[in-house]
């Protein structure tokens, strides 16, 4: 062999293993600034609310990389390439989650010490109220965590061309020990930090694909959507509704019930509600979600362009084959933007920040689950608040690690299958249990202790039956049992009629059940009420 060609060889072998040697040095910084972070979190205040520190701009940035799932940032631009219309309402629901999410800013920052169990108690101090409320946040964070390992597994594994389910497993293993890692040892200030990391280096990289689309169209918007819509297999019905679930009735109430599923379950997820809390005081959190309700907006208006690139370089997937958790659209647009040296590190880019959404996020779902398990459960429903500060610490050093490997296990072992209904039904669980709840003990007077119990019930039973008889799970291409056929819920999310149950049965429970509220009832909603409108830090002092 020549010497060209032996350093041609070199050259290109060099070149290869780019994407990966940027990986593992994002890896490395990472495994650093757990390290570095988390000898800041051996405090309760900052292993739960980062010492509630949380000026806005941070906040903002971090409320912003919770919002960002790995889902998120992989599927918007697959639904907007395959389904125009209907993936680009999908992506503007994200920034209707925060508006609601602003709403309840400010009550949920001054209402309630940690978690969700804390802000309903402050209404209902009740160990049932503690209980259901834990057993509902650990039911939607350990599917979403599990979802959210499982297509960062398969994403990793495809970026860095490494083919079969083993290797999609290998990566699976390696994000969730990172995860493990960074939810055990930093907390939630260590967490804050990595969001705010994982947010610049998200929108850097989506950035930077929207500018080289736009130069391969001569800056021209408008040729860029031309081109999508005839790249599409179906240029006429692209920017109308129902290439996504169908033009009929059933296909526009299933897209229907994913945006008001999005809108209204993505706010109050366990692990939104924990990050809301570290503002220094709910002015401050109002004003981070106001913020982040900016930066989403950039975000979904980066994944719309990606998007149509992805349409107009026939990068999309057929409709009847989209996969929630696949980057295939992503994956062939950076491929198709940049070759050569410039193209591998590209591509490393995109590797680390679908590495960076999966650690963060995972690890907030995480750490909010065994928040639940050990704050909720252990400490105050089981001890009755007997345990002392360092005792609770060291539980939740060795729960998180617990529930993080049990996720890492499932998502193992669900890497060839077909699991996103776990995420649509973990998300309709928070929009008809969690916000329902949260909205009957801070805004209703007249709610009562079993009218926010079975407003918990109510709607998490509903989603756990039309989900399992729902065409996620049988009966349709795509579905977690394709051969099988007991469904006859029509929607692919619960949502459209499981809030309503929700909301419903605890305001006919709270009717039927006022008789049983007393004099105090009155005055601890009052104390609510007042507490929850508070501004400024001295004021809005959580008990």
């Amino acid at each position: 062999m020549s010497t060209d060609t032996t350093m041609h060889t070199a050259a290109t072998s060099m070149t290869d293993a780019a994407p990966l040697v940027a990986f593992f040095l994002v890896v490395t910084t990472t495994l650093l600034l757990c390290l570095l972070f988390g000898a800041d979190s051996e405090g309760v205040d900052d292993l739960y609310v980062a010492g509630r520190s949380g000026r806005p701009w941070r906040n903002a940035l971090a409320v912003t990389g919770d919002t960002i799932t790995i889902l998120l940032l992989l599927s918007c631009t697959g639904l907007v390439s395959v389904a125009g219309y209907d993936g680009t309402a999908l992506a503007v629901c994200t920034v209707g989650t925060l508006v609601v999410l602003m709403v309840l800013a400010r009550p949920l920052r001054n209402t309630g010490s940690y978690t969700l169990g804390d802000t309903l108690a402050a209404r209902f101090d009740d160990r049932a109220v503690r209980i259901t409320a834990a057993v509902v946040c650990v039911i939607v964070c350990v599917p979403l965590a599990v979802v959210q390992l499982t297509a960062a597994g398969g994403a990793t594994a495809a970026m860095l061309d490494l083919d079969g389910t083993a290797s999609a497993q290998l990566c699976t293993v390696f994000i969730g020990g990172m995860m493990v890692c960074a939810a055990a040892l930093t907390g939630m200030r260590g967490n804050t930090m990595l969001q705010v990391v994982k947010t610049f280096t998200v929108f850097v990289c989506m950035g930077l694909l929207a500018v080289l689309l736009l130069r391969s169209t001569g800056w021209s918007p408008a040729r860029l959507v031309s081109e999508a819509i005839d790249g599409n297999a179906d240029p006429a019905g692209y920017f109308t509704p129902g290439q996504l679930y169908g033009r009929d009735l059933a296909g526009r109430l299933n897209l229907v019930s994913v945006q008001v599923t999005i809108v209204l379950g993505t706010a109050v997820i366990p692990h939104m509600i924990m990050r809301v809390k570290t503002a220094e005081h709910g002015g401050a959190a109002r004003r981070s979600v106001l913020i982040a309700t900016g930066m989403v907006s950039v975000f979904a208006a980066l994944a719309v362009t990606l998007g149509l690139g992805a349409a107009a370089r026939s990068a999309a997937v057929p409709p009847g084959h989209f996969d929630l958790q696949s980057s295939a659209a992503l994956l062939s647009l950076v491929r198709d933007l940049v070759t050569g040296p410039a193209g591998d590190l590209l591509t490393a880019l995109v590797v680390s920040a679908v590495f960076l959404t999966s650690l963060t996020v995972v690890a907030a779902l995480a750490l909010s689950a065994a928040a639940a398990l050990v704050h909720d459960l252990y400490v105050t429903a089981l001890r009755r608040g007997g345990v002392p500060p360092a005792v609770e610490v060291k539980a939740m050093r060795w729960a998180t690690p617990v529930l993080g490997a049990a996720a890492v296990l499932l998502s193992v072992l669900a890497q060839s299958w077909n699991i996103q209904f776990l995420a649509q039904f973990a998300v309709a669980v928070s929009a008809s249990a969690v916000l329902p709840s949260l909205v009957y003990a801070l805004f209703w007077k007249g709610c009562t202790k079993a009218g926010l119990l079975w407003t918990m019930y109510a709607g998490l039973a509903c989603c756990v039956v039309l989900q399992a008889f729902g065409p996620t799970v049988s009966g349709a291409p795509g579905a977690l049992f394709e051969s099988a056929d007991f469904a006859w819920f029509p929607l692919a999310t619960t949502g459209l009629v499981s809030a309503p149950v929700g909301f419903l049965t605890g305001w006919i429970v709270s009717v039927r059940t006022a008789r049983s509220k007393g004099p105090a009832d009155a005055v601890v909603f009052a104390a609510v009420a007042a507490r929850s409108v508070l501004d400024r830090p001295e004021e809005a002092r959580v008990p």
